[in-house]
């Protein structure tokens, strides 16, 4: 792990924040092709729409077709949001608080392994750098866990 001095520190948070934007970026154009796709629009259609090519539109549907449509807010998203764009930390808080969790549970047989829950992204951020722990144990507290 490398040492960084402030200004190195400064440059990493910066390029956090960019990829944050990035990820927040991509859930909006998700949600704008699906929601002029659901106007019967061609992909050429829509990529004339959203000003950008036809094989990007494709690319996106395609992700779309994999989330089963659900673009809906999620914890990670709000907490992308509020790092990429500085938004004050207790209102983050605030919203992770009210947020109506699900939590993980054993796949059924005959499959193996965890199927993760909407909580699960609350912890991966705080593994992440994106939520302290003070916050963590804030939202925790609130939320009963």
């Amino acid at each position: 792990m490398l040492t960084m001095d402030s200004g190195l520190a400064a440059m990493h948070r910066q390029a956090l924040q960019r990829q944050a934007r990035q990820r927040v970026d991509l859930l909006d154009d998700l949600r704008a092709v699906q929601n002029v796709a659901q106007r019967n629009f061609s992909q050429r259609e829509i990529a004339e729409v959203l000003a950008t090519s036809q094989a990007k539109v494709h690319r996106m549907l395609k992700a779309i077709e994999r989330r089963e449509g659900n673009l809906e807010l999620d914890p990670e998203e709000i907490i992308l949001r509020a790092f990429a764009y500085d938004t004050p930390r207790e209102e983050l808080v605030a919203k992770l608080k009210t947020f109506a969790y699900t939590f993980g549970e054993e796949a059924p047989y005959p499959h193996e392994g965890r199927i993760p829950g909407s909580w699960d992204q609350v912890v991966a951020a705080v593994a992440q750098g994106l939520l302290s722990e003070e916050e963590f144990n804030n939202v925790r507290a609130a939320i009963g866990r």
